[in-house]
């Protein structure tokens, strides 16, 4: 795009908003229909020596939150995992979460997938998977279906590990598992939640990660990303932390291309607390700037694909007391929302996830 037309285009969208910003406080009955599509819940702590799984009382916590900023409606879902993480003392299970989501009705909703899936799709090299692992999986997807979860998820494609207890995941996103999971997807119409970092080429480990666990060497994602989207065009996936970037491959540029050239693809938005990455420089292709307003060339994304964004502030909710602190994001993930116009902020906030997650 030519320099001078991009910006105007900018200076139309600014002008936009200047004066039809949507309310900066999340409140009142305008917001009451907000939708986050990815959430999760931390429940799990000692006491006494023993071992306490409380998901009810982290859902509450995360309800409570909700309520703070207008937010009716949050999806919630297992973290992605490896062979043998899932159990008594590991990450939340689609078990765990679903009597949270039942004991709220209308306030959180499932996404599973993360603890069931995503283990056999990284535990079977694409070689290895036969006819019978491919009717294994597909019954383990249908039983997700079963329990009225509205989507699959959390699935990684490259999933970078932070310390020890967090599990470093890579694998081809065109691996055959991934393309069955995209047609079981689209028969079903239900979503695809996408875990991957950007890995536009071959690029050696970020600074302040360490090897092992994470690979000496991050291998270029994009091509084989595009082979999935391209696979089955009724399998809609959301590419979840769309502007929490450890790689600084997620570019707008990048971003454009593909939502271009794929129409099933869709992103969710994420902003944290945190402004410096592991290795602890500034980090890229951050979504505000340090005085939390969305960049320029962010803002014209959103405007030039309306029907393509929704939020997605990946929290760990947890019990205050019990529960370590995690990164926060939800707040500062929903602040972005009150500087959009009403109409943008509508589908960014609420239309563009009823629809693509079956909310209505």
């Amino acid at each position: 795009m030519p320099y001078l037309v991009r910006v105007l285009r900018i200076g139309m969208v600014l002008s936009v908003l200047a004066f039809g910003s949507a309310t900066e406080s999340h409140s009142g009955s305008a917001a009451a229909q907000y939708i986050d599509v990815h959430m999760h819940l931390d429940g799990l702590y000692q006491s006494g020596g023993t071992l306490v799984k409380d998901y009810e009382t982290a859902a509450k916590n995360l309800i409570a939150q909700m309520d703070q900023y207008g937010v009716a409606t949050a999806l919630v879902l297992p973290p992605p995992q490896v062979l043998g993480q899932s159990g008594s003392s590991g990450p939340a299970t689609y078990s765990d979460l679903l009597k949270a989501v039942r004991a709220n009705p209308s306030r959180l909703y499932l996404v599973a997938g993360g603890d069931t899936l995503n283990p056999l799709i990284h535990g079977t090299a694409a070689s290895a998977v036969t006819s019978a692992l491919r009717a294994q999986f597909e019954a383990q997807a249908l039983e997700i279906i079963r329990s009225g979860s509205k989507g699959f998820g959390e699935l990684a494609a490259l999933h970078l590990s932070f310390e020890s207890r967090h599990p470093y995941e890579e694998v081809s996103p065109d691996h055959p598992l991934f393309l069955l999971l995209a047609d079981i997807a689209a028969r079903e119409e239900l979503p695809i939640d996408w875990h991957m970092e950007a890995v536009a080429q071959d690029i050696p480990l970020p600074k302040g990660f360490s090897a092992p666990p994470n690979a000496s060497v991050l291998h270029e994602n994009i091509t084989a990303l595009e082979r999935l989207l391209s696979h089955n065009r009724g399998a809609r996936i959301v590419w979840q932390h769309i502007g929490w970037d450890n790689t600084g491959h997620m570019t707008v540029d990048l971003l454009r291309r593909l939502l271009k050239a794929h129409p099933n693809l869709y992103l969710a938005l994420r902003v944290e607390e945190r402004w410096l990455t592991v290795g602890g420089s500034p980090m890229p292709n951050r979504i505000v700037n340090e005085n939390w307003k969305i960049r320029p060339e962010w803002t014209l994304l959103i405007a030039e694909f309306p029907d393509r964004f929704m939020i997605g502030s990946d929290e760990f909710v947890g019990i205050p007391g019990r529960t370590p602190r995690r990164p926060q994001s939800f707040e500062e993930t929903w602040r972005i929302l009150g500087q959009l116009p009403g109409a943008l902020a509508a589908k960014i906030g609420y239309e563009n996830a009823a629809r693509v997650y079956n909310l209505r």
